[in-house]
């Protein structure tokens, strides 16, 4: 009989000992019985400051935007992109920025020139092979995005469209 307890229930005590112990230090991933990460979750969403959606990239293509909002057509680029080979490399860009409403477009027209040298400086820097495919045109849409909130205020900017880009 004293074999059995020995060999048989104190292992088994153990086990469930320490899986109680597992389950109550939030060692089982996705396992929280006590509801202990909603609490720290609410604690923490009330003492940290909220995060800005869209800080590193470009809200998508099909957000809704608001009823007064206006796009605003920046004149067309002709970009030299770096390049290793003999003859240049020619990217043909046009922009439009969604607005939040048209006292931003007057505000936004008057920065045009320093927008105009961040778009040109931030693509002359890239190659034709980064801007190849879907993946390119994302890269150069959330990079003018992440520039041009460093010079239009962040609550007149809501978008960044993408309406030409031809690399010849």
């Amino acid at each position: 009989m004293k074999k059995l307890i020995i060999f048989v229930t104190l292992p088994l005590m153990l086990i469930v000992g320490a899986g109680m112990g597992a389950v109550m230090f939030g060692l089982i991933p996705g396992f929280d019985p006590l509801g202990t990460q909603k609490k720290n979750d609410m604690a923490n969403a009330s003492s940290e400051p909220k995060e800005e959606p869209f800080l590193n990239e470009a809200p998508p293509t099909f957000a809704a935007s608001p009823p007064d909002a206006v796009n605003f057509q920046l004149e067309e680029f002709v970009i030299n992109l770096q390049t290793e080979r003999h003859y240049p490399v020619f990217m043909l860009l046009s922009i439009a920025l969604e607005l939040k409403d048209p006292a931003a477009q007057i505000r936004v027209t008057a920065l045009e020139p320093r927008l105009r040298d961040k778009v040109i400086i931030f693509a002359s820097s890239l190659t034709e092979q980064e801007l190849n495919g879907f993946e390119g045109i994302n890269k150069i849409r959330d990079g003018l995005w992440v520039r041009l909130r460093e010079i239009i205020p962040k609550e007149d900017l809501l978008n960044v469209q993408i309406l030409k880009m031809t690399i010849k």
